[in-house]
């Protein structure tokens, strides 16, 4: 923790409690979780604070929301997961674009963006009047900061982001100048709205920032500041006044971590909280809903729900296994029975169909028995017939890892079991803690470190697809473009069709190549998506009823704690 945030003591007392053993009594019953309890003599985080029903300072207003997991220190460099790490990282932290409620990008720190004829020269004017959290003004060199540093010091997400720009120069206090070594077609929503400023003047002399814990290393421009986190257990962040936007709704905003869905939505049935982050299982939509103070916000998300396998080894790399696996995969069964049809079937292509990108040449199957034949084909059969086929004397048997503490995706994998069982696969389902799950997918977030699983359940928070140049990402074999390809898979005709579609900024084209890398994906088959879910927030109405669905991306986003006058 921050030292600047070691002697402040958070204001939830019997709440936090209340919440903290309630989490932690119906966590006891989820397989391989863990409930979060204070840390072995950590007797003061609860002491001399209110209730939770205890009446607010007069003029202040808190927010109590449910997350599930622990997102670290929340710096550019510390944050876990793309949802919701990533959308809480950025109430501390701004980027020079925003995206607006139908995810188009506008200015925000950059008040506009300039392009040569030949598109390789990019100028932004900055806005005159940001601030950091610690009063110092935000200007060009802290852009220029930021853009060298993510690049000297790569962080996955954001240098991955940055690889167009060669270079960048400032001229004066509120102009920056990037020279890109290619054209960018996704410069503004795949770079200028993803990746977060960093003050100049803190981490300047920062050589390992995956491990700094300095009393400022939370300062940001954003509308909130962290002003506690206790591992484990919450975050709390305060608002701030003076953010150029206009000041938050919300003075107080409280993350509360859960081991589960189950406990999330206890407390929220109970008051302990006031909104769950992540989306709702649909069994509970109607329910909530009918619940009085309570709502729930809907819409088509560009999350995704996915079976990754590592291809490089038996039996994933052999292609008859992957297309018996997706089509024996009944994807809109999964749907109907975990999602009560509140989804869209997935593209074996990746893209969403509601995507201007999206190839409808290529679309999912369900047949088993072409499953069958393929194996047989391929002479992977039930030799002995216990119900497994073999393949080079071994049994078509492998495990799939699921993080146990998502209901949903424990549902589906069993599903999936069943499914496959049928064409002569078996599948030993493995529920583990969140963080054991992502080790072995994505060990330290660093594809160059490999991967450790026969199958997992997966998935990518929605600004991956909302980006279609981001596809490259996920199967090209550079780990320095494909820094989501968490399956091994190496075709020296995608990786040529990824790098084309990265650079080419006229759209027809681009469309052309986008469509193209959907067929061979689906050819392929280096990961079977299984369906993009549609989103379910459940909220206290009563508490705050602002929340704004952005479009793919759900109600979790700065946009939505500022008030309405000050959103892009």
């Amino acid at each position: 923790m921050p030292s600047s945030l070691k002697g402040l003591r958070i204001r939830l007392g019997a709440a936090l409690i209340l919440t903290l053993l309630l989490s932690a009594v119906l966590s006891a019953c989820a397989p391989a979780t863990v409930a979060p309890t204070p840390a072995d003599g950590d007797t003061e985080a609860a002491a001399d604070v209110p209730a939770a029903d205890a009446p607010a300072a007069e003029g202040s207003s808190t927010l109590r929301i449910a997350i599930v997991g622990d997102e670290s220190t929340l710096t550019p460099y510390t944050y876990i997961t793309g949802y919701p790490g990533w959308n809480l990282l950025l109430l501390q932290y701004d980027t020079l674009m925003q995206l607006d409620l139908a995810g188009v990008p506008q200015p925000w720190l950059a008040t506009n963006a300039e392009y040569s004829d030949d598109g390789l020269t990019v100028t932004l004017d900055l806005r005159e009047d940001v601030t950091w959290h610690d009063g110092e003004p935000f200007t060009a060199e802290d852009v220029k900061f930021s853009v060298e540093y993510y690049k000297a010091h790569p962080r996955s997400r954001f240098t991955a982001a940055l690889t167009p720009v060669a270079s960048v120069e400032t001229d004066g206090d509120y102009r920056v100048i990037l020279t890109l070594a290619n054209p960018a077609p996704s410069l503004e929503l795949g770079t200028l709205s993803d990746v977060p400023m960093m003050p100049q003047h803190i981490w300047a002399d920062v050589e390992t920032p995956e491990e700094y814990a300095g009393e400022d290393a939370n300062v940001g421009t954003g509308p909130y500041k962290l002003v506690d986190y206790t591992p484990d257990q919450f975050y709390i962040f305060e608002a701030n006044a003076d953010y150029f936007a206009g000041a938050p709704a919300v003075d107080e905003l409280v993350a509360i971590k859960f081991a589960d869905d189950a406990g999330t939505l206890a407390a929220l049935r109970t008051n302990e909280v006031d909104m769950i982050v992540r989306p709702i299982g649909p069994e509970q939509i109607d329910l909530l809903a009918a619940q009085d103070g309570l709502a729930v916000a809907q819409g088509p998300l560009f999350t995704t729900q996915m079976l990754n396998y590592d291809m490089q080894r038996a039996p994933f790399n052999n292609l008859a296994v992957r297309q018996a696996i997706s089509l024996g995969v009944d994807r809109q069964d999964i749907i109907d029975t975990v999602f009560l049809g509140y989804g869209t079937v997935g593209s074996p292509g990746w893209v969403h169909p509601v995507s201007p990108f999206y190839n409808p040449d290529v679309v999912a199957s369900f047949d088993p028995v072409q499953a069958q034949a393929i194996l047989d084909e391929a002479g992977i059969v039930d030799s002995d017939g216990d119900g497994v086929r073999e393949l080079d004397g071994e049994p078509l048997a492998f495990g799939l890892i699921v993080n146990g503490s998502d209901s949903l995706r424990l549902r589906i994998s069993e599903l999936v079991a069943a499914m496959l069982a049928d064409v002569g696969m078996a599948v030993e389902i493995s529920a583990v803690e969140s963080t054991t799950w992502e080790e072995a997918v994505w060990p330290g977030f660093d594809v160059n470190q490999g991967r450790n699983y026969d199958m997992a359940m997966w998935g990518w928070s929605a600004p991956v697809q909302a980006d279609v140049v981001r596809s490259a990402s996920l199967i090209h074999s550079d780990p320095a473009i494909g820094n989501l390809n968490l399956t091994g898979y190496v075709s020296e005709e995608a990786d040529a069709l990824g790098a084309a579609l990265r650079t080419e900024v006229d759209a027809d084209a681009r469309a052309e190549l986008a469509g193209e890398l959907q067929t061979l994906i689906a050819r392929d088959l280096p990961f079977v998506l299984l369906l993009y879910p549609d989103g379910a927030y459940a909220y206290n109405e009563s508490v705050y009823a602002d929340w704004a669905f952005m479009s793919g991306q759900g109600v979790f986003h700065k946009l939505s704690l500022l008030v309405p006058e000050a959103r892009p």
